[in-house]
């Protein structure tokens, strides 16, 4: 089980097997990902989720990453790292590590190399200098000697953006205070995920590789932020452009900030999403999607849909298998 969590700061903590990430938003398109413990692959593609939600948001990114603490990284850990560098070379603008044991450094310039990103990335083992770097990017500490790998509070919560949600787990873990504000995150055992608070529900289910199912329920006062979205673009970043089906029959009422940030996604996606069919129940609620559709000038991509049978029946076309292609007669 991966152990997420929001620490007071605003920076998200993931931790499994000895092993943990700490990603903290220095600002807007600066990031410190600080490593620390043996990383044998069993926080899977969890990290590059994070990295990649963050880019999402305020590409390209300068990426600091503090291994100075980590002790060992796995060749499926290193891989993934390559792919992540050469898959994402245009969204980031540079990239630098802090490394403090010869074997780590060993697998960094490995990379670094295979990943054919030239001098985008540096390497660096002196830990001043880095701290340094960082301290300009945000100028309060955000390290504490008697901690290491534990990002440090430098700034209010408020400042990092929407609160970050709890998860991947089994089971369902609160992330903020209590109440309404409180959400969590849960990952059932078909892949989809839930996140709730008191008032609201959001599931997200894959339909197939590239399409999504969205489902919203109750009333959304806007305390889930961009956290919803973040789900959406971390498909996008697996799977290039998807396919979005939401249904939003069950919602009673949306908050115009959270119009305000779908309109705004909509716009953002044009070219990384296929085609928005939304199912709606309500005359209210049609308005102020069809106005969504209207202010994000995306032109057809998105359709309004009022038939919850014909909706359902576009669902089961996408998670429908595709035809195999028919076999010649074979040979005697």
């Amino acid at each position: 089980m991966i152990h997420r969590e929001l620490l007071e700061d605003g920076s998200i903590r993931l931790a499994k097997d000895g092993c943990s990430f700490v990603f903290r938003r220095l600002r807007p398109g600066a990031v410190l990902v600080t490593i620390a413990g043996r990383d044998t692959g069993s926080l899977g593609d969890a990290p590059l989720d994070e990295l990649q939600a963050e880019i999402a948001r305020y590409p390209p990114i300068d990426l600091y990453v503090d291994a100075r603490d980590a002790t060992f990284a796995a060749e499926s850990v290193s891989d993934a790292w390559t792919r992540f560098f050469s898959a994402n070379r245009a969204r980031l603008r540079r990239v630098r590590i802090l490394v403090g044991s010869p074997f780590v450094q060993l697998v960094v310039d490995v990379a670094k190399l295979f990943s054919r990103t030239g001098e985008l990335i540096q390497i660096e083992s002196d830990a001043r200098q880095f701290d340094e770097a960082v301290a300009r990017e945000a100028p309060t500490p955000t390290r504490a000697p008697s901690q290491p790998g534990v990002a440090r509070a430098a700034e209010p919560a408020a400042a990092a953006g929407p609160a970050p949600v709890a998860g991947p787990s089994a089971a369902p873990s609160a992330v903020a205070g209590a109440g309404p504000a409180t959400i969590r995150r849960e990952v059932q055992a078909d892949g989809t995920v839930r996140l709730s608070n008191a008032r609201c529900t959001y599931t997200f289910q894959r339909l197939r590789p590239g399409a999504v199912l969205v489902t919203i329920t109750g009333h959304d006062g806007g305390e889930f932020g961009e956290i919803p979205l973040d789900e959406i673009r971390k498909e996008i970043a697996r799977f290039g452009p998807v396919a979005l089906f939401v249904d939003v029959r069950a919602v009673t009422v949306a908050a115009p900030s959270v119009s305000d940030a779908w309109t705004a996604f909509f716009a953002a996606s044009r070219t990384t999403i296929s085609r928005v069919r939304i199912l709606v129940g309500s005359k209210l609620l049609q308005l102020v999607v069809a106005l969504s559709k209207e202010a994000s000038r995306t032109g057809e991509m998105i359709q309004i849909d009022e038939d919850p049978e014909r909706f359902q029946a576009a669902l089961a076309r996408e998670a429908a298998p595709a035809p195999q292609a028919p076999r010649g007669p074979s040979r005697p």
